[in-house]
């Protein structure tokens, strides 16, 4: 430290990390290609933060996944930068950087692992990083760290690649949310090798040689849903995410409201809401509940009817929606007709695979609310073909699991769609089905 008071660490930001820098918030959320130099970047922020804290004693906290990644990925790093500090106290054992401050009290940087969350409980943090966020056990944000933020309004940057769409895609996707709001204190990024320059165009070609695909997506050009081998719609959502068709799309009181359901009582029932406006589908609204019967989601209609003024004009469920309750012998399209005042339109059974192509061709003239359809959204990305372990393929038949609701109702959509209703004015056709093999028939 000079007589200014300046320490001169080194450190030259590239373009894109002067930018950062920059424009950085109390909340962060970065998605980077490999070699991006995410580490030296935080490092210095981190560092650059601390000097400039106005609370006393300030602590930081740059967190890996684990213990030994914080030790061989970011020490280095943190050593190097901090080294001409007067009275800088590096501690190898703890991997622990203690730095004194002209007004008498000292500044604590702390490498930490985030393989048992429970272990960091207790501490107070001025600042965390969360580098590599999509490793680390999901309660480490929300239980641990949010809370050692809370008294000294601290600061937190997640950082890292994509590796499927799990918690560190729905803090992204979250923050996303958030940073469009006015005076949002959350900011958002993605950095792809593709855009950046950072790499050199003959070593992007040699990397993408020798990975698949969705590697080589997944890596550098920062893509949450290429991870995921066997979807079914992974080009579909990535190219709609890329075309900025997931964003903001609000009702518009102008045109009506149709809805697709995927019916179900123990397990989940899923409804996609959806105005058409020339070739566009806007998908406004995705809702997904389980353990509910027909008059619970009869007054889920009548309540968006009410409070949203929505017009609904379709309501279209699948095939099995023509049965009778088991416990009234009255069936379902009646008991919603009753209560709602609609009555639904029910299709037959139809062949899933000519439902998904459907699907495919739907999601190409799509666009989807991010914040209302966020988890339908997460359906669609993540609903894949299921392994054969045995004989190691993909069978044609899709896996059941949590995105299988929402990824059924969106087909049903697709086979209402279909072109075998083609010339077919559906308002002129009675409003049910009598049994799963005609399309509409009478009640």
């Amino acid at each position: 430290m000079g007589k200014e008071g300046i320490v001169n660490t080194g450190y030259k930001p590239r373009e894109h990390q002067g930018l950062l820098h920059r424009a950085l918030k109390r909340f962060n959320v970065l998605v980077c290609h490999r070699r991006f130099g995410k580490t030296v970047f935080t490092a210095n922020e981190k560092i650059d933060r601390a000097t400039r804290c106005p609370h006393k004693n300030p602590q930081f906290a740059y967190i890996a996944p684990t213990y030994g990644q914080a030790k061989r990925v970011a020490w280095d790093y943190f050593k190097e930068y901090t080294k001409d500090f007067p009275g800088v106290k590096p501690n190898e054992a703890e991997l622990r950087i203690d730095i004194p401050r002209p007004q008498g009290d000292s500044m604590r940087i702390m490498l930490l692992g985030a393989e048992n969350p429970g272990n960091l409980r207790g501490i107070y943090l001025d600042g965390a990083t969360l580098d590599e966020y999509a490793e680390m056990d999901i309660t480490i944000w929300a239980e641990v760290i949010r809370p050692a933020l809370s008294d000294r309004l601290g600061w937190a940057t997640f950082i890292g690649t994509p590796k499927g769409q799990n918690h560190f895609y729905d803090i992204y996707n979250q923050a996303r949310i958030l940073a469009a709001k006015p005076d949002s204190d959350w900011y958002t990024a993605m950095y792809k090798a593709s855009e950046t320059g950072i790499l050199l165009p003959t070593e992007l070609a040699a990397a993408r040689a020798t990975m698949t695909q969705e590697q080589y997506d997944q890596e550098f050009e920062c893509s949450f849903s290429a991870a995921l081998i066997g979807a079914y719609y992974g080009k579909e959502m990535s190219a709609a995410e890329t075309d900025g068709r997931i964003t903001t799309v609000r009702h518009d009181p102008n045109f009506p409201v149709d809805c697709f359901w995927d019916l179900g009582i123990d397990d989940s029932t899923a409804i996609w809401f959806r105005q058409t406006v020339g070739r566009e589908y806007r998908w406004i609204h995705y809702y997904e509940n389980s353990g509910e019967g027909i008059p619970f989601y009869a007054e889920l209609i009548n309540e968006y009817k009410a409070s949203k003024r929505w017009n609904f004009r379709d309501v279209v469920w699948p095939h099995d929606g023509a049965v009778r309750d088991f416990g009234t012998g009255v069936k379902r399209t009646e008991t919603f007709r009753n209560l709602t005042g609609i009555h639904p339109l029910v299709l037959k059974r139809g062949n899933p695979l000519d439902g998904i192509h459907g699907c495919r061709v739907a999601i190409g003239k799509s666009v989807f609310d991010l914040e209302n359809c966020s988890r339908g959204i997460d359906a669609l990305k993540n609903y894949q073909r299921k392994w054969d372990g045995k004989n190691k393929i993909y069978q044609q038949k899709p896996m059941h699991n949590w995105a299988s609701h929402g990824a059924d109702g969106f087909r049903t959509a697709a086979m209402h769609s279909s072109p075998s209703m083609v010339g077919i004015d559906k308002r002129m056709l009675p409003r049910e089905a009598e049994g799963e093999y005609n399309v509409f028939g009478r009640g």
